[in-house]
């Protein structure tokens, strides 16, 4: 998992294993010692994760049980609106991806499996062509990040089954379909995760 992490991916990895405490005071200067990288850097990755709702105000922000269904609340219906947008604009090509992407996360170890779980569901948003809805998405990326890879470090069942058939309702154009399977599927995501928060 150590490979080469960004300086964000580190900090923001040592945020969701929990080695900084709750509500946490995040300055620059601490960080830049801990992470022996200038105080301009550090801004950077703060913002992003100010963004991403990680740090708020200063602070290590640790949403409530009740925040995370309000953000995949957020997350389904961005995702269903992208599922329909594929079902009118991909091609068998983009078919393809998502299959490929399917393939690669049943051979691979975790961490290969969380990147091709994190390629599907992006290249469902690239469907989308709204750079306002995109950016609402990207906010999410954390809170995505953390609940993916719980759903595949704890195995949970039929986490791929359930992306072959979203592609099959992509494929037969079935829009009620697609967008049912796919709100089926991020409920259980959070569900799933939640019992082991």
């Amino acid at each position: 998992m150590e490979k080469n992490l960004t300086l964000y991916e580190k900090i923001r990895e040592d945020i969701l294993s929990g080695k900084f405490g709750d509500n946490e005071k995040m300055t620059e200067i601490r960080l830049a010692k801990n992470y022996e990288v200038s105080r301009t850097p550090i801004r950077e990755v703060l913002r992003q994760l100010e963004f991403e709702y990680l740090v708020k105000d200063g602070y290590i922000y640790k949403p409530s049980p009740e925040d995370y269904r309000n953000l995949f609340e957020m997350r389904t219906l961005i995702e269903a609106h992208a599922v329909e947008k594929a079902i009118l604009l991909f091609g068998q090509s983009d078919i393809d991806d998502l299959r490929n992407s399917i393939e690669k996360a049943h051979a691979g170890p975790e961490d290969e499996t969380m990147a091709a779980n994190k390629y599907f569901h992006e290249k469902l948003i690239c469907s989308i062509k709204n750079p306002f809805l995109t950016e609402t998405y990207e906010r999410m990326n954390s809170i995505i990040h953390l609940f993916s890879r719980t759903v595949v470090e704890r195995q949970r069942p039929n986490l791929i089954e359930e992306h072959t058939q979203i592609v099959e309702a992509i494929e037969e154009r079935d829009v009620e379909k697609g967008k049912r399977l796919i709100g089926e599927h991020l409920d259980k995501d959070l569900e799933f995760s939640l019992y082991y928060m």
